[in-house]
């Protein structure tokens, strides 16, 4: 009966001591966890906030630069001569694009971290398209062309990100666009959803071109941009639960689409509504 109960402390000793090396092993690998997590926390705090002074230390400066020119275009100083309103809209169109670059890398940054929380609001499509032509055709030299005819288009959206993305578009467009032609920016409904196109007059693309179109910095040679702006629009459509299309044809241009999801006309959006629609 000794010998058992011997036998029996021994096992229960070596139970405990296995239990109890296994609960050590565990407490050393969470603390090595938590480490990981807040070293990786600090990467992903150094990349979102790197671009955010960037992108602060270069437009701060833009604005000033872009306000004097706007000024300069107005007239406001004085009278221009052609070449000093070529001069001046040069100036304007460099400044907007720079300004862009800096906004998409900060974007980028951003949703690369899963770090951006998209601010749902009710977007009516047709104003915002409104909206970026006109903003466009201050600084663009290619001609753009709205074709966007009947009531609003009511969808859920953050609007400063769709109208990143649609702006990038069109700055896509008018690069890639044939002296003489002009960009037109279409809004039309589908069922349950808003289609919205940016046709250019440009040579369209290889399939080769079409496979890179959405990878950053793989700009098409002699064409301006970085190609980072296409990468920000495609992330921004998927984050709104949208797809984007591309129809090319060598010698023939290129259009661009992409659709959302409209918003129920019967049904006023609630808080809880917004954050049924939200991305996971």
């Amino acid at each position: 009966m000794e010998g058992a109960l011997t036998a029996l402390v021994i096992i229960l000793a070596c139970v405990v001591a296995l239990l109890a090396a296994r609960l050590l092993r565990q407490q050393r690998l969470l603390v090595a966890a938590k480490v990981e997590t807040r070293r990786m926390l600090d990467i992903v705090k150094q990349r979102v906030e790197r671009p955010n002074v960037f992108s602060h230390e270069v437009r701060t400066p833009l604005a000033l630069i872009q306000g004097a020119a706007e000024l300069l275009a107005d007239e406001t100083p004085g009278p221009l001569n052609g070449r000093q309103r070529e001069f001046v809209t040069t100036i304007i169109t460099n400044t907007q694009r720079i300004n862009g670059l800096a906004q998409d890398l900060l974007t980028e940054a951003k949703l690369d971290a899963e770090l951006f929380e998209l601010r749902l609001l009710p977007v009516d499509i047709r104003q915002l398209a409104r909206k970026t032509v006109r903003d466009a055709r201050r600084v663009q030299p290619t001609p753009v062309r709205l074709d966007s005819t009947g009531p609003a288009l009511m969808l859920l959206g953050d609007p400063n990100l769709l109208a990143q993305a649609l702006g990038n578009l069109v700055s896509n467009a008018c690069r890639h666009a044939e002296p003489g032609t002009q960009v037109t920016v279409s809004v039309a409904r589908g069922e349950g959803q808003a289609i919205v196109g940016v046709s250019d007059g440009g040579e369209g693309m290889s399939d080769a071109e079409r496979e890179r179109l959405f990878e950053p910095f793989a700009s098409s040679a002699g064409q301006g941009g970085t190609g980072l702006g296409m990468t920000i629009t495609q992330k921004i459509i998927s984050q709104h639960g949208g797809r984007l299309l591309v129809d090319t044809v060598p010698g023939r241009g290129t259009t661009i689409y992409f659709t959302l999801p409209l918003l129920d006309e019967t049904v006023e959006p609630t808080t809880s509504e917004l954050a049924r629609r939200a991305p996971a």
